[in-house]
């Protein structure tokens, strides 16, 4: 579900950091939270068409706002925004203007047409909808196959 908009000048990132910059933040919200990696989603949006201003001056500034699952802890948010500022500045070379997360009810959101579960209910979750993913992956849905891959990497290092 974590939905990370990445709004940057077209400029300031190539495509090779762009990747970077998915593999950090897909690799600490997975690491913070938990979650699967197949369920991190991470999109990029330049900034050069757009008007914008800050202190009442044009700016083209670089923003991530990740959209999560309600219910995270202090400390786990905290972590999340300290440790993406920080992989940003690594890859980029310069700060992040503004690194926020809105947190979405899990009853607000479905992904690929099914609602997500509460924090902490994932497993619950899986369980109930296993069938669900193995038919989608047998019809050849690469994000089932993938959730299915995680699940099966998951199980491997316990």
């Amino acid at each position: 579900m974590p939905l990370y908009i990445i709004e940057h000048p077209a400029a300031l990132l190539n495509m090779k950091q762009k990747e970077k910059v998915c593999k950090e933040i897909t690799r600490i919200h997975c690491d913070v939270t938990g979650a699967l990696p197949s369920f991190v989603n991470v999109v990029f949006h330049t900034t050069d068409d757009n008007v914008e201003f800050v202190n009442n001056k044009l700016r083209h500034k670089s923003r991530i706002v990740g959209n999560i699952r309600a219910d995270r802890s202090a400390a786990e948010k905290e972590s999340l925004i300290n440790q993406i500022n920080d992989a940003w500045f690594t890859i980029v070379g310069e700060r992040c203007h503004l690194v926020a997360l809105n947190e979405v009810k899990s009853e607000n959101a479905a992904e690929d047409g099914i609602l997500l579960p509460a924090a902490g209910q994932e497993f619950e979750w899986l369980a109930k909808h296993m069938e669900t993913f193995e038919k989608r992956a047998e019809k050849g849905e690469e994000t089932s196959q993938d959730l299915l891959a995680d699940l099966k990497a998951m199980q491997s290092k316990i």
